[in-house]
């Protein structure tokens, strides 16, 4: 289904009949995202019934891979170990890359020292440098790559949320 996107210029009508298709695939996609998540629940099961990680079966004479790695993660409640273990809590930390992420603005100038090691290019104090003439443009060409990405997303409303 190509029309309104190539060789025509879309208008409200063919997008009205893109956006019907677009709908349709989403609630398809999620159907089978379900059974696909069953299908891999029934599998998981099989697996650990046999005792293997790995299964190479042989379907209608293609040969399959089948793997199942269980792994665990554990959530703690931080502030309930905070105040159970007091000053012994701070020897049990290592460091969060999503909380240093959060906190980026603050811990940024502690991590100067190593900027050499952990640091990448921002496309910002690039841009300022070249302004301010503390580097070239012409010492970029060839040294980076440009990508342009275009996400577009198509979502139900909840009634009283139309917006026009």
């Amino acid at each position: 289904m190509n029309e309104g996107v190539e060789g025509k210029e879309p208008d409200e009508t063919s997008m009205d009949d893109v956006l019907k298709r677009y709908l349709e695939i989403q609630k398809q996609e999620q159907s089978l995202k379900e059974e696909k998540a069953e299908l891999q629940t029934a599998l998981g099961v099989y697996m650990t019934k046999i005792q293997r990680e790995q299964w190479y079966p042989d379907l209608d004479g293609q040969k399959l891979n089948v793997r199942c790695r269980e792994s665990t993660s554990i959530e703690y409640n931080e502030e309930l170990l905070q105040q159970r273990l007091a000053d012994r809590y701070s020897s049990l930390l290592e460091p969060d890359i999503r909380k240093i992420r959060k906190s980026l603005k603050d811990v940024s100038p502690l991590l100067q020292p190593m900027i050499d090691r952990i640091g990448s290019p921002s496309a910002g104090k690039v841009r300022s440098a070249i302004e301010a003439g503390v580097v070239q443009k012409e010492e970029f060409a060839g040294a980076f790559e440009k990508t342009t990405k275009r996400n577009v997303s198509v979502m139900r409303m909840r009634m009283g949320n139309s917006e026009n």
